[in-house]
């Protein structure tokens, strides 16, 4: 399984759009080096394992 994709297939597996993870990163909800990398071409990459552990710390019942 692929540990490691970019923002875009982020937002197509999540239903989140790309804009809405950008900003998930710019107010510091998803953090560098845990959540996500930059590659050498500045490209951002995230770590699906510690997204789903994100998701599921902040899980809320409705």
């Amino acid at each position: 399984m692929i540990q490691i994709v970019t923002l875009k297939k982020l937002s197509e597996l999540t239903g989140y759009s790309e804009g809405a993870l950008h900003k998930k990163i710019h107010d510091g909800v998803l953090v560098e080096g845990i959540h996500y990398y930059r590659g050498p071409d500045g490209r951002i990459h995230f770590d699906i394992e510690e997204y789903q552990k994100w998701v599921k710390a902040n899980y809320q019942k409705a």
